[in-house]
């Protein structure tokens, strides 16, 4: 059996005391009775009064937690058979149908709706048997009686309602409050990953530069060491030849010239591959984007820039990076495309990207965009610039990018 210790019980009931405004009512109008029945009676005669009106209050506040539903059924039950004792053994019909009000009011608030109903109109369908056998009351008293119960029983109904629906209120409240914490936790965490997810594209654009300069290094000593290794070879074979072939001299040193040039051109050609600018940087990263797509995804992308050396700024080439990636991204989930053709254009102070697939859309797909392209579509909004998806024919989807050039080489861009 369950122990309750004395402290912690009376310790609940202290706190629980504001939040119980009906229960601390009915107690006093209940020790008012007590001490009025107390007055009026002896000792002996009040002893019984005593022991009612102290279960009835015991039942008032003791808390929730102690007892479940069904203890409180037989609770109620068990009161309610010894309150009709009370009323028929000691002829206390005044206090007793007091008490059954007190009774009628508890079952309205604290017992589970059906059984609620049930156990309220037993007992006033019993106590009219009482009215009409015990104490003799005319139809009419019965009913005025009968109608005060429930009226009662409406009332401390309509009130529990009330309360239920408060505290509905406020849980959903305290959800709603959870729910908006949890979610500006996500958008932190959101823009974490956004800023994460920008670092490293800019990673990528410096890896795309290093990965070509890794690749002219290895041209440098593919080509220029080999021909440099041959001109040091011939020269040191050059004396002996002078004094064994000295007619072969002039082909020799013309073919050391040869390739001295030769290396002179090839150095001239990687230096000039050396000096990378920002517009260089843009342009390698646009090309290892579109080449490590291919290789990771087997999709077959094209891509053609009309403009032969093009002089836009890196704010522009990250722009054009991040909705390319997101773009072929979007067409390897759904567009079950296997060819890609990306063409960039400089159009009368705009920069027009348009990246056609040969996916499954088609003229009667309805074009709704996701997640993704309405991302590319906020980016390019906050430019100035727009995005616009049409299908093509037989089947396919275009989608045709518009960035201005001026606002964004003037001011730069918040990406």
């Amino acid at each position: 059996m369950k122990k309750i210790k004395i402290k912690p019980f009376f310790k609940q009931i202290i706190q629980r005391a504001p939040n119980r405004t009906w229960t601390i009512i009915l107690s006093f109008i209940l020790l008012s009775l007590l001490i009025k029945n107390i007055n009026v009676n002896t000792f002996p005669k009040a002893t019984p009064v005593i022991l009612i009106f102290t279960i009835y209050l015991a039942v008032f506040w003791l808390p929730n937690h102690i007892w479940d539903n069904t203890k409180r059924i037989f609770a109620v039950v068990g009161i309610w058979a010894l309150t009709a004792f009370f009323w028929i053994a000691f002829g206390e019909s005044q206090t007793s149908i007091v008490l059954m009000s007190f009774l009628i009011g508890f079952i309205a608030f604290r017992l589970p709706h059906k059984i609620s109903l049930i156990l309220a109109a037993s007992v006033i369908a019993v106590n009219m048997v009482i009215f009409l056998i015990i104490e003799h009351k005319t139809f009419n008293e019965v009913y005025t009686y009968s109608m005060v119960y429930l009226v009662l029983y409406v009332l401390f109904w309509s009130t529990r309602i009330k309360r239920e629906a408060n505290e509905m209120s406020a849980r959903h409240l305290k959800e709603l409050e959870e729910i908006h914490v949890k979610l500006k936790s996500t958008h932190i965490e959101l823009q974490q990953a956004h800023k994460e997810l920008e670092e490293s594209t800019v990673q990528s654009l410096r890896y795309a530069v290093l990965e070509e300069r890794t690749r002219i290094a290895r041209d440098i000593h593919d080509s220029i060491g080999h021909g440099l290794t041959s001109i040091i070879v011939q020269l040191q074979a050059l004396p002996y030849m002078v004094k064994a072939e000295s007619s072969k001299m002039d082909n020799t040193l013309q073919t050391v010239l040869d390739t001295a040039r030769d290396c002179l051109k090839e150095i001239r050609s990687v230096v000039h591959q050396m000096v990378i600018d920002d517009e260089g940087i843009g342009l390698i990263a646009l090309q290892s984007l579109i080449k490590r797509v291919q290789e990771q995804s087997g999709l077959k992308v094209k891509l053609t820039i009309t403009e032969q050396t093009p002089q836009w700024k890196t704010d522009i080439f990250e722009l054009l990076y991040r909705i390319l990636q997101e773009a072929l991204t979007n067409v390897i989930r759904h567009a079950e495309a296997s060819d890609v053709e990306v063409t960039i254009s400089e159009e009368t102070g705009n920069l027009i990207m348009t990246i056609m697939d040969n996916g499954i859309v088609t003229e009667d797909t309805q074009l709704l965009p996701g997640f993704g392209l309405s991302g590319i579509q906020a980016r390019c909004q906050r430019v100035g610039g727009s995005c616009i998806m049409q299908s093509r024919k037989p089947h396919g989807l275009a989608l045709i990018v518009r960035i201005p050039l001026h606002s964004m080489q003037s001011k730069g861009e918040s990406l």
